[in-house]
């Protein structure tokens, strides 16, 4: 009566320590040789063997580990520090000399939804007007060109003095024109006090 055939298992390979098929000559995964399986049983229990895999294995648990960990700072640092933000380059004072039919400026990036409050005014002459003009970068550059641009707010027409206030509706740089009305011929030049401070939307926690 013929024996039954021996049942082949699969073994670990002594190089790597994933499975190996009981008829494999290489191992899939690290491509080693494994010889046969008698042979590869007593690799895989020699002292040699069983280093080689557990060294294996606990590298791999630590790139493994490496990875989640870093995923989860990343994830974590971003959380806690919220939307991109500007520095606040628009807060401050200023004192600026605008002569006739001419414009200063202050400038600066904002954040969408963030603002800047403050005021303004003509130091002089005594209750001389000022127009302010309010731009993002695309439409300064065609104001720039003395051509006709679209501000970003209504202007402040004809004031002395005034509350500045403007919300961002948008990411963008925007620039904050003071623009002298009266002719050349006046020889007005104005002497404009200007004090700004950045406001942030974002609330934290």
């Amino acid at each position: 009566m013929a024996s039954p055939p021996t049942e082949l298992r699969w073994t670990s390979c002594a190089f790597c320590g994933d499975a190996a098929p009981p008829t494999a000559k290489i191992c899939p995964t690290c491509g080693q040789p494994q010889g046969t399986p008698a042979e590869r049983a007593a690799l895989a229990k020699s002292r040699p063997g069983r280093r080689r895999a557990t060294l294996l294995r606990w590298l791999r648990i630590l790139v493994v580990v490496g990875i989640a960990g870093g995923i989860g700072y990343a994830i974590i640092a971003a959380e806690i520090a919220g939307p991109t933000t500007y520095p606040d380059a628009l807060t401050g004072s200023w004192t600026l000399s605008v002569h006739p039919g001419g414009w200063g400026l202050i400038a600066g990036n904002i954040t969408g939804e963030d603002y800047i409050v403050g005021n303004f005014s003509v130091e002089a002459p005594v209750a001389a007007d000022v127009i302010v003009l309010i731009f993002n970068s695309t439409e300064f550059g065609v104001f720039f060109q003395h051509e006709a641009a679209q501000t970003v707010v209504p202007a402040y027409t004809n004031v002395t003095s005034s509350r500045l206030v403007f919300a961002a509706p948008y990411t963008d740089e925007f620039f904050f024109v003071f623009e002298n009305p009266y002719p050349t011929a006046a020889n007005i030049t104005e002497r404009l006090y200007v004090t700004t401070t950045y406001e942030t939307n974002v609330v934290l926690g």
